[in-house]
């Protein structure tokens, strides 16, 4: 199997001990991006993205000169005001920033396709609060059957692009949570199957060391084949024609 991407936090010292991992990195402060993708491609490693997350609009981000060629997924509250943002869009595209804005607030539906439509790629986060499914619905088709060309909104776009009807499509993927391609660490090197198990201070490994071959564990293979439980006990998802892509 692929060497598991590892998520883990800014820490110098951590990230100097580990080893032949791609690394996905989180920042708390936006002047940490540019410090944190040097020293991950200094040390010769690849960086896949920064991720940042902030209880901001994306109107009131000030995007810096030292992010281009930096890939980062940016987590706002909201768009915020349009007429903020129209002279940044140009910005925006040129960074290949990714937005991502809670579904569950109907807005965002709505600033999504206004954003994906300037060339924007949007990604909604999925909470405890259900969104408006019928908003979402009208997303998913414009983001999937759409004419006019716009960038990808997601999850729809990773979707779409690999479903296949005989396998299931785990697109956790889309925000760097699918056990299958990445891993949590804590400031400490523990290493978790997703963030909800890292929140849970859930851990298959005390050290990243110590998963060589993730398949080797047996928390690793149990949590990634969690899903087979559904089936064993006959649970009503399995009857879902939704099931493959739920």
């Amino acid at each position: 199997m692929k060497i598991p991407t590892l998520v883990c936090p800014y820490n110098r010292p951590l990230l100097d001990q580990i080893d032949g991992h791609d690394i996905v990195v989180k920042v708390d402060h936006f002047s940490d991006i540019y410090r944190a993708a040097e020293d991950i491609r200094s040390s010769g490693r690849t960086l896949v993205s920064v991720l940042i997350e902030v209880e901001k609009p994306l109107s009131a981000i000030n995007f810096q000169e030292d992010w281009q060629g930096i890939p980062i997924a940016l987590s706002v509250s909201e768009m915020g005001n349009f007429r903020d943002i129209s002279n940044r869009i140009q910005r925006m595209r040129d960074l290949k920033i990714h937005v991502y804005l809670p579904a569950e607030k109907r807005e965002n539906l709505t600033n999504s396709r206004i954003l994906a439509s300037l060339g924007v790629t949007c990604c909604l986060v999925f909470g405890n609060v259900q969104p408006n499914w019928e908003a979402l619905s009208d997303l998913m088709t414009y983001a999937v059957f759409g004419i006019n060309p716009h960038a990808p909104i997601e999850p729809f776009n990773y979707i779409a692009d690999h479903y296949k009807p005989g396998a299931n499509v785990d697109w956790g993927s889309v925000y760097f949570d699918a056990p299958r391609e990445f891993l949590y660490l804590d400031a400490n090197g523990r290493v978790a199957l997703s963030q909800r198990e890292l929140l849970k201070g859930s851990f298959i490994a005390e050290h990243i060391s110590m998963v060589k071959n993730p398949l080797e564990n047996e928390k690793y293979r149990k949590g990634v084949n969690a899903w087979r439980q559904f089936f064993l006990s006959d649970h009503p998802c399995i009857t879902c024609e939704g099931w493959k892509i739920c």
